[in-house]
């Protein structure tokens, strides 16, 4: 899976609350799962794009989770029918707040 335009709206995303960027180290691929991994702050955070269902691209459930590095869930975004639509419906501001405290 190609991340780069998908993590620039992530970075839009914080940059409009203030934070970010979030820069990445590492991308992995597993199953229906890629992982990116990088740092927001001095934080090492972990962002998964998880694609859910059968059928087409446009029939999968996408979901994006954000974890700490010792896999602490900072947050979840679901999206319709694009990770787009997840990364918008995400509330970054939480994690922002999890990075800083």
């Amino acid at each position: 899976m190609n991340t780069s335009s998908l993590i620039n709206q992530i970075n839009e995303a914080l940059a409009a609350l203030g934070g970010g960027p979030f820069l990445t180290t590492k991308t992995t691929e597993q199953d229906a799962t890629t992982t990116v991994t990088g740092t927001l702050g001095d934080t090492e955070i972990h962002i998964d794009f998880v694609e859910e269902g059968n059928g087409t691209e446009a029939e999968k459930d996408h979901t994006v989770v954000v974890r700490d590095a010792a896999g602490k869930q900072l947050g979840e975004g679901r999206g319709d029918s694009t990770f787009a639509d997840a990364i918008s419906s995400f509330g970054w501001a939480g994690v922002l707040d999890a990075v800083k405290g």
